[in-house]
């Protein structure tokens, strides 16, 4: 990843900045209005920040790209694995509805250009997905919860379905999230992943901690290597090594700041030309 050339608060993705027709944005917690913990650029609706810092904190990001930021879509997420269409019919509902429909969404996919679909993380895996030979995206939010449940694999199956997507065709991006060596979880956790056949007893994904006796999980490369599983070529596939929680002047994280976190925003677009 790099800074983008023009905001230093935001970050880009190398493969998908080659990409002409390619709008994309990873944001970090510098730049707001936001006090205290949830200092400065907070993107999160659902925190105990003001409401009207993330407004504006979400409307100074909309005016980096003169937009508007109704052409935002930014779920309710639940940490669960369901995947909702953006079509021509969600962009027309209005305000109330619109909400309603997002709630529980942790992907989104669409083939409409001109707007931004989003995932807000706080060490949870954002992954950003371009189909060029299609024109479709995706953006999803991966936690223990939905990577265990394999939201990636019911977003590409998704992508598939609408779009007639070819999985060798899409490029995939995962941006910042905890790093596995301060990602410590429960043998529950473990079990659950297990049960679902992840392979957590390749060190690379899974280890215990000989001090702690802790697991810890490694939620970027166990992503990755899904995304591979279902027919992506890992030369269309990045994977920043920025972790949210030991990067503290840069990111927010919900394991170092517990309830207090505020959250980053990772979207996507195809150009409305």
């Amino acid at each position: 990843m790099k800074k983008h050339p023009q905001y230093t608060n935001i970050l880009l993705f190398d493969l998908l900045d080659k990409e002409k027709d390619i709008v994309h944005f990873s944001t970090t917690r510098v730049g707001g209005v936001s006090n205290g913990t949830y200092s400065s650029f907070n993107m999160g609706n659902f925190s105990d920040d003001n409401p009207l810092h993330i407004y504006e904190n979400r409307n100074i990001l909309a005016r980096m790209f003169y937009m508007d930021i109704s052409k935002f879509i930014i779920p309710h997420q639940t940490h669960g694995t369901r995947v909702l269409k953006i079509d021509e019919e969600f962009m027309s509902l209005d305000s109330p509805s619109a909400l309603e429909m997002m709630y529980g969404v942790d992907a989104t996919v669409s083939n409409l250009k001109g707007i931004f679909l989003c995932a807000t993380t706080a060490d949870c895996v954002p992954i950003i997905i371009y189909d060029n030979v299609k024109e479709a995206i995706a953006a999803i939010h991966a936690g223990w919860k939905g990577t265990s449940g394999r939201i990636v694999q019911n977003t590409i199956l998704e992508m598939q379905k609408q779009y007639e997507s070819d999985p060798a065709d899409l490029i995939a991006c995962i941006g910042p999230a905890i790093d596995v060596k301060h990602y410590e979880v429960g043998d529950e956790v473990v079990d659950l992943f297990s049960k679902n056949d992840f392979d957590v007893s390749d060190p690379e994904l899974c280890f215990r901690n000989k001090t702690t006796s802790k697991c810890h999980l490694n939620l970027k490369e166990i992503n990755r290597r899904e995304l591979i599983r279902l027919g992506l070529k890992e030369y269309n596939i990045e994977m920043t090594d920025l972790c949210t929680y030991s990067m503290q002047e840069l990111f927010f994280s919900a394991r170092r700041q517990t309830v207090h976190s505020g959250r980053m925003l990772t979207g996507i677009m195809m150009k409305d030309n």
